[in-house]
């Protein structure tokens, strides 16, 4: 008798403890399958997605960049400030500049990009949805050198990207 009721507190100290363990382990699992669906959901998104850059330009000052761009997807593009713009460009001198622009919904300011004009703009202003065109507009500084060749990488918040070439100003 005298070992029955250590033995009943060890018994139940072990299946507590297995009891809690057992559920640690349920509620990692069911975290890792939460992460795997919204996975699932965001390649989703990210397959229905496609942007195709349909012009560059540049003026003659070589500092303003505008980069119209179709949204060829299923989804639409809203997240602005969530977009990724990179430059690789050369100035007056030849040198080389690789930089990542900032989005911004104010004024142009240099080494910034922003949204300018919506074409075929009908459903949702200033959403970029399927079948519609956008200007992207971006200011460098320093300009971009006369007769170089030029790339822009422009990538959506869904992680879809474009890569287009243009040229410094004549």
């Amino acid at each position: 008798m005298e070992s029955g009721i250590p033995a009943l507190l060890i018994a139940a100290v072990l299946m507590l403890s297995t009891v809690f363990l057992a559920r640690g382990g349920f509620v990692g699992m069911d975290a890792v399958g939460q992460q795997l669906k919204q996975s699932e959901v965001n390649i989703g998104a990210q397959n229905r997605s496609g942007i195709t850059a349909t012009s560059a330009s540049i003026d003659p000052t070589g500092a303003n960049i505008t980069i119209d761009v179709l949204n060829s997807g299923q989804t639409d593009i809203s997240q602005y400030s969530q977009m990724d713009v990179l430059l690789q460009y050369f100035d007056e001198n030849g040198t080389r500049y690789d930089t990542w622009i900032p989005y911004t919904s104010g004024a142009l300011a240099a080494d910034t990009w922003t949204t300018g004009t919506f074409t075929n703009d009908a459903f949702e202003p200033r959403i970029l949805n399927p079948g519609e065109s956008m200007q992207v507009l971006i200011r460098v500084n320093p300009p971009v050198g006369a007769g170089t060749t030029n790339r822009a990488i422009i990538g959506t918040e869904k992680g879809v990207t474009l890569q287009t070439y243009f040229s410094g100003p004549p």
